[in-house]
């Protein structure tokens, strides 16, 4: 009596290999982490991304509106601190720079800036940026030690408004 195909296929898959299941996991589970960190790594930058975008708008809102401050770029550094708590402070502190009306300057008190009255390179019209960048790390996983990753990245959000 011949055997059908199948049946033949079926009894070479069924056959004695209780061990398969084991190697097969061995094999792909390194393979099946390596993706889940990268996929967790990915998303935390994305994250991270996000955040710094939506306070660095937030900043720009403020800027556009704050003529009557006398020191506009601390209130923007302000914005952007209360728009991205789950950020490090120091690192994004470091990274904000603010253009005003094409002078360029780093975080901390803005040209025309002074202890009493408004800012005077703020006149309505006037273009206003804000450029803001903020450094992580993609590391994809750590398998065997090798610490393989992409390293350090820069994040970078800017917007650009007109004072009102």
């Amino acid at each position: 009596m011949k055997k059908s195909v199948i049946a033949r296929v079926s009894r070479f898959f069924h056959s004695d290999s209780e061990g398969g299941a084991l190697v097969e996991m061995a094999v792909t589970l390194p393979l099946i982490m390596l993706i889940m960190t990268g996929i967790f790594s990915f998303s935390m930058a994305l994250y991270q991304k996000l955040q710094l975008a939506e306070a660095v708008a937030a900043a720009g809102r403020q800027l556009a509106v704050d003529r009557g401050s006398h020191d506009p770029c601390l209130d923007v550094q302000n914005a952007i601190d209360n728009g991205a708590p789950g950020l490090n402070q120091t690192l994004l502190n470091q990274g904000i720079v603010v253009t005003i009306n094409g002078t360029t300057e780093p975080a901390g008190t803005c040209p025309g800036s002074g202890s009493s009255g408004a800012n005077t390179d703020l006149a309505s019209g006037v273009n206003a940026q804000i450029q803001v960048t903020y450094p992580t790390t993609l590391n994809v996983a750590n398998i065997w030690g090798t610490g393989t990753g992409f390293g350090s990245v820069n994040l970078i959000s800017q917007v650009t408004e007109e004072i009102q």
